[in-house]
């Protein structure tokens, strides 16, 4: 499940703002706690604020992880 940024609603709980370079930043007013998880393809992470779960799924274009992840959990939460 990704963070579609089109939804209304996603707009409402959410400030995006786009620079000339293409970056953006997105201000989630209402975060309560996050998480990152390594995965083989790149990293999640999840965002829980006060209007729901946000999922980004960071992928890597030309890479693998060389190894099997072991399962751990995020050591910063």
């Amino acid at each position: 499940m990704a963070l579609d940024l089109s939804r209304k609603e996603t707009k409402d709980m959410s400030l995006e703002k786009n620079t000339r370079r293409g970056d953006s930043l997105t201000e989630f007013p209402t975060y309560i706690r996050h998480w990152e998880e390594a995965k083989p393809w790149g990293w999640e992470i999840r965002i829980l604020t006060e209007n729901g779960l946000h999922i980004f799924n960071c992928k890597w274009k030309d890479y693998k992880r060389p190894r099997e992840l072991t399962k751990r959990g995020c050591p910063h939460n």
